[in-house]
Parts: structure tokens; C-alpha cells; sequence
């Protein structure tokens, strides 16, 4: 009997899936091994299994400069990480990627009594060292603490940091409460 295995169903309804299971389990059940077309099916899977097992059963030998092809290929297709110039003394530079920077200032921000800092995204500023960057951040406020008040805390602490301890000018700082928290 002649049975087409492109489609996902056996004419008896049984899914071929189902029979490459059979096959790895030992185990067909009762409508398995009573059934003509399962049974015609599984004559022409097994060979096929047979053939996956014992190529599945050979060791694999990793060529030891895989890692070294493997950047060669996809290394040039990785864009740089975004960074910010931080101002040293010429001829030196010095640049900081944007999201090691918001890290910095999400921490800063997150370091204000009753407020825990969500989001970070920093905008990176224009060329040009007196260009100022932009900065969004969400926070959740404890419950009882005036909004704006707390808003006015993260934005002088994330100023300081910025200044402290990357030697950004910050320019607009958005901040958005999004979120309500308990003591």
C-alpha cells in the first residue's frame, strides 16, 4: 500500500510525528500495529530513522578555529555600540558606550530615597564638546511621596552623577512616574 507522507496526517487521522515517536520509543500502541496504513508508513520511516540514529550516534569532531570563522562572518556585520565622547585633557579620548552611561545614571537615579528607577534612555548630544545630551527616565514613587519633588531629587542627582562621574552636561532630563510602590 502506498502512502503519501507530505502531509501531516495519515489517512487512518494518526500524524506522522506520531509514528517517528513510535519508532523511538519501541512502543507503538494497539492502532499502530493493527493498522495498515500506520504500518505502511512506518516501512518507509524506519529506514530513515535507522539512518538519523546512527548519524546522531557519531561523535562530532568541532574544528578548533569555529569561534575565530564564526566572528570572522558576522563580526563586520555587528554595528558599534553607540558611545558618548566624555571630555578628558588632549591629546587623550575617551568614550563611554550610551547604555553603560544610562546605567550610571539610572543607578544615580534610582539612588533617591523613595523613588526606584525603571527606564533609562539617553540620547547621545551632537558633535561637539559643549554639546549637551538628552535624558528619558521612568520611576516609580513610593507611596505618600509627592511626585514632584521626587521628580526634582532624580533630576539633581542624575545631574551630579553625569557631571561626577562621566563629565557629561546633561541637557533636557524627561522624567515619567510610572508607577506607584509601597513602603
Amino acid at each position: 500500500m502506498a502512502v503519501n507522507l507530505a502531509g501531516d496526517r495519515l489517512p487512518c487521522g494518526h500524524r506522522v510525528d506520531q509514528l517517528w515517536a513510535c519508532l523511538g520509543s519501541g512502543a507503538p500502541d494497539e492502532h499502530v500495529r493493527a493498522c495498515e496504513y500506520c504500518q505502511a508508513a512506518l516501512a518507509m520511516i524506519r529506514p530513515l530513522r535507522t539512518a538519523t540514529s546512527e548519524l546522531a550516534a557519531q561523535p562530532v569532531r568541532v574544528p578548533a578555529d569555529l569561534p575565530r570563522r564564526v566572528m570572522a562572518v558576522i563580526g563586520p556585520r555587528i554595528p558599534p555600540a553607540p558611545r558618548i565622547a566624555v571630555p578628558v585633557a588632549a591629546p587623550d579620548r575617551l568614550a563611554i558606550s550610551v547604555r553603560a552611561a544610562a546605567m550610571v545614571l539610572r543607578a544615580a537615579g534610582d539612588s533617591v530615597e523613595g523613588v526606584r528607577a525603571r527606564s533609562c534612555r539617553l540620547t547621545p548630544a551632537a558633535v561637539g564638546p559643549n554639546a549637551s545630551a538628552g535624558l528619558k527616565l521612568t520611576i516609580s514613587v513610593r507611596y505618600g511621596l509627592p511626585a514632584l519633588s521626587a521628580a526634582r531629587a532624580v533630576r539633581r542627582a542624575v545631574r551630579a552623577a553625569a557631571r561626577a562621574q562621566l563629565g557629561l552636561t546633561l541637557g533636557p532630563i524627561d522624567i515619567e512616574v510610572v508607577d506607584i510602590h509601597a513602603a
